[in-house]
């Protein structure tokens, strides 16, 4: 396992399907690395896409997304790790629906109007643990000596019907929340079901590597640390002509690494937003 500290990166970017109609993006995306009461560090991350039919879903995806660093970062400063179980996912995902209960009633508004999904994690050093909810996945790997192929946590929700998920405003949803531990990872991208199809190949159901791997390699190369702020890099690369041939939707991706990565030979390409399709 890899002793270095979590560089990290994360960016939402307005699908060309909404930019032909004027609508905001209706994902949300963000990571936070807290300290442990044990002084290592703990990665935070999360995404939500809000429903494309629900009027509020952009605000329900960002009241999910900051609930959870927010109420998660507070957890792991007072406790170890380990303690993460159901229960204490399950009380978490029940303040998040009655928080945006909350702002349905404070707006007038039905509670179905801020439908989103909701993927969650938390990495340190001795373990980790998953959450999810709806489409869109988590997919890791551990690095010993050279980059392993990449896995996925959850295989994305799909609903009864085509092109439909769960989302965290339905009711009786928790029968259907997803919550796994595991060991600690060395890389790991969190992202919503824009880019799924990107990343995930749905016959065979495993990870498409390369997808991620150059702009892993990229984020090795930053300095540790992390920015609250969007990737300005990673909104490039969520906006490129390579991702929007692609998918008209939305896109949310959060990525982060604790691999020291030495780049191969230069090739000519500055940054993961031209990488090859």
């Amino acid at each position: 396992m890899s002793p270095d500290r979590w560089r990290t990166a994360f960016a939402s970017s307005t699908g060309t399907s909404h930019h032909k109609t004027g609508s905001p993006c209706q994902d949300a995306s963000g990571c936070r690395v807290v300290t442990a009461a044990d002084g290592t560090e703990i990665l935070l991350a999360a995404v939500s896409d809000g429903a494309g039919t629900a009027p509020e879903s952009d605000v329900g995806a960002a009241i999910a997304v900051d609930l959870f660093l927010e109420r998660m970062g507070a957890f792991c400063g007072a406790n170890p790790l380990d303690s993460i179980d159901v229960a204490v996912v399950s009380e978490l995902f029940q303040e998040l629906v009655d928080a945006i209960r909350h702002r349905a009633k404070e707006d007038a508004q039905p509670i179905g109007h801020y439908a989103c999904t909701f993927l969650g994690a938390v990495v340190g050093t001795q373990g980790a643990a998953y959450v999810q909810l709806g489409d869109g996945a988590i997919v890791v790997s551990t690095v010993d000596g050279a980059p392993s192929e990449m896995s996925w946590i959850f295989w994305p929700q799909h609903g009864e019907y085509a092109n439909s998920t769960y989302f965290v405003t339905q009711e009786g949803v928790e029968r259907l929340l997803q919550f796994e531990t595991g060991p600690p990872v060395d890389e790991i991208a969190l992202f919503t079901d824009g880019i799924e199809r990107l990343v995930l190949d749905m016959t065979n159901h495993t990870v498409h590597g390369p997808a991620f791997r150059p702009i892993f390699d990229w984020l090795a190369t930053t300095l540790p640390g992390h920015s609250e702020h969007t990737s300005p890099v990673l909104t490039a690369y969520l906006a490129s002509d390579h991702i929007n041939r692609r998918t008209d939707d939305d896109k949310s991706l959060v990525m982060a690494t604790r691999v020291k990565f030495s780049p191969p030979e230069p090739t000519g390409e500055s940054d993961p937003a031209h990488a090859a399709d």
